[in-house]
């Protein structure tokens, strides 16, 4: 590394457990059931988080997580402070989220993003009203927001623009101190109806990883 290596900056939205399987997920915050025992929970996080920690670049990668995909054991071993920032993705109930998420993962929290639910039934998914995509963050709430900084979202640009674009779109990026945001659950898939994914290949590149 170089002292004017400028540092790459990720958000990483983790709404759901399964990557493999949507319809597993969706089942599970529909039922309110918040299991960690499955071989896939998080699967595409943690493969995130490898890449993140043998990345040769300067790299700060904050995690965002909601109640539905707490940190494991072994995510949380891979979440090295030094290169990882753990924050709430505020889902309903921002107070009440903080308290669960900081008890298990032993962080003190710093940071939060908000789930947003641009369709109905997202919303009532998450048990939102209708017509309701984001929750309300009360005025005096601890954490500070990490909207606040300039992001672009990684899993929609590689599906808009393709594998060169973003290769020379990222490095304006990390040059201006953008932050580069992506949801686990498209490293590898494509969203056709959300346009998203998938951006294993730009990530890989951007990290410089194998």
């Amino acid at each position: 590394m170089t002292e004017n290596q400028k540092t790459i900056k990720l958000r990483i939205d983790v709404d759901y457990p399964y990557p493999s399987s949507r319809s597993r997920s969706f089942l599970c915050v529909a039922l309110g059931i918040k299991r960690r025992d499955s071989k896939d929970y998080l699967k595409n996080a943690k493969i995130i988080a490898k890449m993140v920690n043998e990345s040769p670049k300067q790299v700060k990668a904050c995690w965002f997580f909601t109640l539905y995909a707490i940190p494991d054991k072994e995510m949380l071993s891979l979440l090295n402070p030094d290169r990882h920032e753990i924050g709430l993705h505020v889902a309903k109930n921002a107070v009440k989220e903080l308290k669960v998420l900081e008890d298990k993962t032993n962080r003190k929290l710093k940071y939060y993003s908000i789930h947003g639910t641009s369709n109905l039934l997202s919303q009532l998914l998450w048990k939102r009203k209708p017509g309701q995509k984001q929750t309300k963050i009360p005025s005096d709430f601890s954490l500070k927001s990490f909207h606040d900084f300039t992001t672009t979202s990684l899993d929609r640009r590689i599906f808009q623009a393709g594998l060169g674009s973003v290769k020379e779109e990222s490095k304006n990026w990390i040059a201006q101190g953008t932050v580069i945001s992506i949801h686990p659950e498209w490293l590898y898939a494509r969203g056709e109806k959300n346009h998203r994914g998938p951006f294993y290949e730009a990530l890989k590149m951007i990290l410089g990883v194998d």
